[in-house]
């Protein structure tokens, strides 16, 4: 038993001021007011939180890579472990490893790197993210062109044979057949449009797509006689990644996109291998990139992903867009963990959910975090 005293709790809804967490093996047993607390009776470990506010741990569903790693360049669990050690330091507890558009025998061998890893979940590991390659040529942004291809319904069939590693797959639906997106998504899968080049009724043609990945990139824009793509996302609803680093989007943008969508919308990092470090040249699975003021790009100006961080991006939320620090930290925590349907267990504190919890301080620095009931930072 752990118990986490003195906090002030944001629970996912409301903040509850001068709180005890108490915490068995990896799941929230209670969370009372400290004037319930018999000081007798706390357990042997003790974490004095000293009024810091605990959030659940925060969810990225679009990481590529971090730590100086790229899960693209290094298929492995070591790759995985350096991801979640880079993630724990900036709140993330539970994240999507994503691997960008490869060759086929590149997305066999990560699919079953993940088979292959003991206790994926220990490492903050929810599934993989599929970004590709199953996207438009047009819309392939930082993707390499030559392993661009159509889904097929036997790579579908293997996909959905492989459904419990894989848990988000992002496809252009203009050149993705329905019947296709049909296997994968009654498998479990979640459908994501993204890198698409499609109009606004090549996509209302499509079911099924219930996630859009990083709104505004890669996408065709909102017109006044073409909606496109946002545009259909604005209309629709699906549940949407943003980036909020002031570079995929402007700040403002975010804003709007919030203000349309509320609790659809959810923060992602689309971070690579220089997130959390002072790295100034990386390989983008392939292809060198540079960073430059904190935009990560190809020689050619091309964006080739990110190097923010998710408590990087809660305080642009709130110093830049201007949301309120509880609506930020559910952009961060459940509504990720809504978007892939895991909220009965992630993305809020309550009893029964997983001890997954970022503690911050007044000014929003990450200062413990406790992953799967772990003491880990």
């Amino acid at each position: 038993m752990i118990a986490i005293i003195n906090v002030n709790v944001f629970d996912g809804q409301n903040t509850l001021n001068d709180q005890a967490i108490f915490v068995q093996d990896d799941v929230i047993q209670r969370i009372v007011p400290m004037s319930e607390v018999n000081q007798a009776e706390l357990p042997e470990t003790v974490v004095d939180a000293k009024g810091m506010l605990a959030s659940a741990g925060f969810i990225d569903l679009q990481l590529n890579g971090c730590g100086g790693v790229l899960l693209n360049t290094a298929i492995s669990t070591e790759t995985l472990k350096i991801m979640n050690e880079t993630n724990l330091k900036s709140g993330t507890t539970q994240f999507l490893p994503t691997f960008i558009t490869s060759d086929g025998e590149s997305l066999v061998e990560v699919i079953e790197m993940v088979e292959g890893t003991e206790k994926p979940e220990q490492l903050g590991v929810l599934g993989l993210h599929l970004e590709g390659p199953f996207i438009s040529v047009e819309k392939k942004g930082a993707h390499r062109e030559e392993f661009i291809r159509q889904l097929d319904e036997k790579t579908a069939h293997y996909l959905a044979d492989n459904a419990d590693k894989i848990c988000v797959l992002t496809v252009a639906p203009e050149n993705t057949p329905q019947s296709v997106i049909d296997i994968v998504r009654e498998a479990g899968i979640t459908v994501s449009l993204g890198h698409t080049n499609a109009t606004y009724d090549q996509v209302s043609e499509k079911n099924g797509l219930e996630m859009a990945t990083h709104l505004y990139n890669a996408m065709t824009p909102l017109g006044s006689r073409e909606p496109g793509v946002v545009g259909y996302i604005f209309d629709k609803k699906p549940h949407a990644g943003i980036i909020v680093d002031g570079i995929h989007a402007s700040f403002p943008s975010v804003r709007i996109a919030h203000e349309i969508m509320g609790e659809k919308l959810f923060m992602v990092t689309d971070a690579v291998a220089p997130a959390g470090t002072d790295m100034t040249e990386f390989d983008m699975a392939g292809l060198k990139a540079f960073v430059t003021d904190g935009k990560c790009h190809y020689a050619d100006g091309t964006i080739a992903g990110a190097a923010v961080t998710m408590i990087q991006g809660l305080n642009n939320l709130i110093d830049h867009v201007g949301l309120s620090r509880e609506e930020a930290l559910r952009m961060a925590t459940l509504y990720p963990a809504q978007a892939v349907k895991i909220d009965n267990e992630y993305g809020m504190l309550k009893a029964g959910y997983k001890a997954n919890i970022t503690l911050l301080s007044n000014d929003n620095q990450v200062k413990h975090v406790f992953q799967m009931g772990k003491h880990v930072f």
